[in-house]
């Protein structure tokens, strides 16, 4: 599991990355050339980019808060059931479980 450090590390380079290519995908636009190339990767990069946030964002929240984890009750004591989706008789139509 990455660090909290390693992934802001990640974010910082990621956003570092699309600036440059925002400022190559200008200039070829200003020198008339095709700037396909660039804008695909610069597409690519931002993908990733905000995966990466959001991992950052899931590790972040994950230290912050202590979950608890809580047994529901079953006051009526209701049974559990097993159901068999896929249970069928001799013609081939779903049976109850009997």
């Amino acid at each position: 599991m990455s660090t909290n450090n390693t992934v802001r590390n990640e974010v910082k380079r990621f956003a570092q990355q699309i600036e440059t290519l925002a400022r190559e995908v200008q200039v070829k636009l200003d020198q008339g050339g095709d700037p396909l190339t660039v804008a695909n990767e610069l597409v690519r990069s931002n993908s990733t980019f905000t995966f990466v946030l959001g991992e950052m964002y899931g590790l972040e929240s994950l230290s912050n808060k202590k979950h608890k984890a809580t047994t529901v009750s079953n006051p009526s004591n209701t049974p559990t059931v097993n159901y068999r989706h896929s249970l069928r008789d001799s013609s081939g139509r779903f049976a109850k479980k009997v």
